[in-house]
């Protein structure tokens, strides 16, 4: 990706964060990012072709969070590391969850975009649960439905828990988002081999 088409995509995350999606025209982005609306429309056609290669470059953001060492067996602060890091990034792309039905309603091909990268995230998820699993940092689940359902519930605070605090009149800012973390580790904590006094086999 250029210089130009990066910059675009990080000005526009900025004022969608800021500002929220439907206010910010592709003038205001190519007035921010310093070029022409000439120039924004060579690289992006319109806003919703901004907002797809955001969406892109957010799963791609993910999918570097969520690797595991292939050298050694995951340890609890992977997994510690690894949810801290994913609210991070919905913090970074914050404007996405919080508008995210409005965006699909506007655009069938970023809805369906979405959803085979949400199918296809959720089986990783689960891949990734049971190296934890097979490590020794997760246990006691029943079956892989247990796990499965877990795993939904723990998506389902991640994915929404920024218009949990925006409903409830909670100043907004990444100290209070990342207070998400606390809710899904103690949703994990009957699941964790620290309250046995293992941190896993990692080191």
């Amino acid at each position: 990706m250029s210089r130009t088409k990066e910059r675009i995509l990080h000005i526009a995350i900025g004022l969608f964060n800021s500002e929220g999606t439907g206010p910010v025209s592709t003038n205001h982005i190519a007035d921010a990012a310093g070029i022409s609306p000439g120039n924004l429309y060579y690289h992006y056609p319109n806003k919703a072709a901004i907002i797809r290669a955001i969406m892109d470059a957010m799963y791609a953001d993910w999918n570097a969070v969520w690797e595991l060492p292939s050298h050694r067996e995951p340890s609890l602060s992977d997994l510690q590391a690894k949810l801290h890091d994913n609210f991070e990034l919905l913090w970074r792309y914050r404007f996405f969850y919080r508008e995210a039905i409005a965006l699909f309603q506007q655009d069938e091909e970023l809805k369906n975009r979405h959803i085979a990268m949400t199918k296809q995230r959720f089986l990783e998820q689960g891949e990734f649960a049971k190296r934890f699993i097979a490590a020794g940092v997760l246990h006691s689940f029943r079956d892989d439905a247990h796990i499965e359902q877990t795993l939904t519930v723990c998506w389902m605070i991640a994915m929404n828990w920024l218009s949990f605090l925006e409903m409830n009149g909670v100043e907004i800012n990444e100290q209070q988002f990342t207070k998400g973390v606390t809710l899904i580790e103690t949703l994990l904590e009957p699941h964790m081999s620290y309250m046995k006094g293992d941190t896993g086999n990692g080191s």
